[in-house]
């Protein structure tokens, strides 16, 4: 059984999860708003100059290669969130969401119902 958190240890580590968040949601942003308004400029440009068939032979490969980049960027965050985040010392899960912040109020995991947080006061519900 492994040692509890301290209560500076798990706020470091839910300051982690907010920084990632912030930085990889701010290039997530970037890109998909960034490629999206190109995306839309080519198809203006596209309708104007290209027959529907050529249109459509450039345009959804390229949508799709969009989508591609987009859910590999929303992966890679959330990956790195959960490689930051706080785990729970007894069952070695990941608290995340609710379990974050159930484990702040109460020092316990919602999970096993172990002491993730030393010090804290266990009795509370």
């Amino acid at each position: 059984m492994a040692e509890p958190l301290t209560r500076e240890a798990f706020e470091r580590s839910r300051a982690a999860v907010r920084l990632v968040a912030r930085r990889d949601g701010r290039i997530l942003a970037a890109f998909s708003v960034g490629l999206g308004v190109i995306q839309l400029i080519f198809l203006r440009w596209a309708d104007a100059h290209l027959e529907r068939g050529s249109k459509i032979a450039i345009a959804l490969p390229v949508f799709l290669i969009y989508m591609v980049v987009v859910g590999a960027l929303l992966w890679r965050m959330e990956r790195r969130k959960r490689s930051v985040g706080p785990i729970c010392p007894q069952c070695r899960i990941r608290l995340t969401g609710l379990s974050e912040r159930v484990a702040a109020a109460t020092g316990k995991c919602d999970n096993c119902g172990g002491v993730v947080l030393s010090g804290e006061q266990t009795d509370r519900p």
